[in-house]
């Protein structure tokens, strides 16, 4: 056993060298790592601001359908138009009415969203309820339902 430890074998390879190649694998791998975060954050943004108006033409949408549900016309007046919104006042629409509460609320789904310019052609789906084709206006920057639209926006 004293022989086993006196004669351990062939020696054993020198440890490899600790140059520069390491460091710059590891700040190439660090570079090439940032520059792709950075690449899908820009990405991402680019996606969210292009489509943007098509999430506020679809909250204006649903909005208005659910004011209409809980048959809060005071809420509704304000998601159209100004020539929407007066001619509905002019008929009778109530200024200050907030009508029912949340639970009347039916489901909606919007789809086929286009935007021209100012103005925006959205479907409408509901339960039980044939579709419809809403025509929107952007009025200082806000979206608003607005069916005189509906001959300016090509079909």
């Amino acid at each position: 056993m004293y022989e086993q430890i006196q004669n351990p074998g062939p020696p054993l390879p020198p440890p490899p060298p600790h140059g520069r190649r390491r460091p710059r694998f590891v700040l190439l791998a660090g570079a090439l790592t940032a520059l792709a975060v950075f690449a899908g954050a820009a990405a991402y943004g680019v996606y969210w601001w292009t489509h943007r108006d098509e999430r506020r033409v679809s909250s204006a949408v649903t909005d208005f359908a659910h004011a209409v549900d809980r048959e809060d016309s005071a809420t509704a007046l304000g998601l159209m138009c100004a020539e929407e919104e007066q001619s509905a006042v002019e008929a009778g629409a109530s200024t200050t009415d907030h009508g029912l509460g949340s639970r009347y609320e039916r489901p909606v789904k919007t789809s086929d969203i286009k935007i021209s310019g100012d103005v925006a052609r959205v479907r409408l789906t509901r339960p039980s309820q044939q579709p419809a084709t809403l025509y929107l206006r952007k009025e200082g920057g806000t979206w608003k339902l607005c069916d005189p639209e509906r001959q300016s926006l090509p079909q």
